[in-house]
């Protein structure tokens, strides 16, 4: 189910800071192989590891956040320059949750099982997800997801603005979501990227300081 360790956290790091820096690259997109998207972090190899000299990145169970290379890696994925899209189907679950709320699109299938379930097992995300999902969708809507973890479905997920488009749950996600992907590389990137860092600061900033951002754009 692609459970994540802290050597694919930093695979996947390394992947998206080559996505920025090679012009070649003009979306990127995360799917995963088999069954799922992505299970989460995979925390009975951290906790085989033991002593090691990732120590400062391993989970911290009693506070319940992921490894610190996740919160590195989804800021970066989050302020990539380029379009970036999470395929998603299966399970999308803790840290695979966290990196697809980090991309500009979600494309999911029906039977999807999408959110954060740990506060049933007295843990709670320091992951950034909490940030990332009231500025995707509403207070209401988050509630029961964060406070409750419950887990949803593609078309909840669509109805609560956090998917885009479902795609047909027969079909390989990667060939049914092609034609979303060719559209997105044939936009002007620089373009893509002034508005993608115009929206992203607002979410991010003040009201004053987004009016001076504004007002002093080139």
């Amino acid at each position: 189910m692609n459970a994540i360790d802290i050597t694919q956290h930093e695979r996947l790091m390394a992947a998206f800071l080559e996505a920025e820096r090679n012009s070649d690259i003009r979306v990127l997109a995360l799917s995963g192989e088999g069954r799922g998207f992505c299970a989460g972090d995979d925390l009975t190899a951290e906790k085989r590891m033991g002593p090691n000299p990732h120590a400062k990145r391993a989970v911290d169970l009693e506070m319940g956040s992921g490894p610190a290379v996740l919160l590195e890696s989804c800021a970066i994925l989050r302020r990539l320059t380029k379009p970036t899209v999470a395929l998603i189907h299966g399970v999308a679950l803790g840290s695979g949750y966290d990196y697809s709320l980090s991309c500009d699109f979600r494309l999911v299938t029906e039977d999807i099982r999408f959110g954060d379930p740990r506060i049933d097992r007295a843990l709670w995300a320091a992951e950034g997800w909490s940030y990332k999902l009231p500025r995707l969708t509403n207070q209401s809507v988050v509630t029961p997801i964060a406070y409750l973890g419950r887990l949803m479905n593609g078309n909840q997920a669509l109805e609560y603005g956090l998917a885009h488009a479902i795609l047909d749950i027969e079909s390989d996600i990667r060939e049914a979501a092609r034609p979303f992907l060719v559209a997105l590389s044939l936009l002007d990137t620089n373009a893509y990227a002034s508005t993608k860092a115009a929206i992203l600061d607002g979410l991010d900033a003040t009201f004053e300081q987004s009016l001076t951002m504004q007002a002093t754009h080139p």
